[in-house]
């Protein structure tokens, strides 16, 4: 009996990973310099810059703990953000129940989020002019938008807190960009403020609280003096 169990654990594992042969046959060489990126604080850099490949990508997630047959969203968060949707059917996904678990489960911070989305709206030319403007500090190598920010937050340009660079580049360059900063910034603030509540936590609390309550309202009205009726003057 044994030994069927670990035959068929192991053909359910093998099964999952031509699911993820599936994926990376169709990913193609900026899907994979994506996915690097919006990995980056997840994965050890050392093991990203050595991938080549999605397969590579997958590799490191799973040895991560990122990554299980049990537990696929965080791979299926990265193929909706690079817009690769149709692929979130090999790992049971739709777009809609993505959407839903996002919120929760997500695991892209709003940083890297947001210089996903900037990457996606500076051009070629956008690029060039940027460069130009950095160029003293910049190295002498081609660059994508992704590893150009890549670059300005491994320069420590740039951060989660410190958008002042990006800010004057957007501003002299790509004007339209500026909106997607400053709603970073409000999302941020607002997260901040009301930070995210494990559901099973929050209802536990509210369990333990209401029993509280109500059990020292009961021990302090036990607790109170009885007082006597006041005696009638004879």
């Amino acid at each position: 009996m044994k030994s069927q169990g670990s035959s068929s654990d192991k053909n359910c594992k093998v099964s999952f990973r031509k699911k993820l042969l599936i994926i990376d046959s169709d990913l193609g060489v900026e899907d994979v310099e994506r996915l690097k990126f919006l990995c980056i604080g997840l994965v050890p850099n050392k093991k990203l810059e050595k991938s080549s490949s999605a397969s590579d990508v997958f590799e490191h997630l799973l040895a991560e703990d990122l990554l299980s047959e049990g537990d696929s969203f965080f791979l299926a968060e990265l193929l909706y953000i690079i817009g690769q949707k149709k692929l979130l059917q090999y790992l049971n996904y739709t777009e809609e129940k993505v959407e839903q678990l996002l919120p929760i489960q997500g695991k892209v911070s709003l940083f890297r989020n947001l210089l996903y989305e900037l990457s996606q709206g500076i051009d070629s030319e956008d690029l060039k002019n940027m460069i130009f403007l950095l160029n003293d500090s910049l190295p002498k190598t081609e660059m994508t938008s992704l590893s150009f920010l890549a670059l300005l937050e491994k320069q420590d340009k740039i951060d989660e807190d410190n958008l002042t660079c990006l800010e004057d580049l957007c501003k002299m360059i790509v004007p339209k960009l500026l909106r997607n900063i400053q709603k970073y910034k409000r999302e941020k603030a607002a997260q901040i403020v009301t930070p995210p509540v494990d559901k099973e936590a929050e209802s536990l609390y509210q369990g333990e609280e209401e029993l509280v309550s109500q059990t020292d309202i009961k021990t302090f009205l036990e607790a109170l003096p009885v007082e006597s009726e006041p005696q009638r003057p004879l």
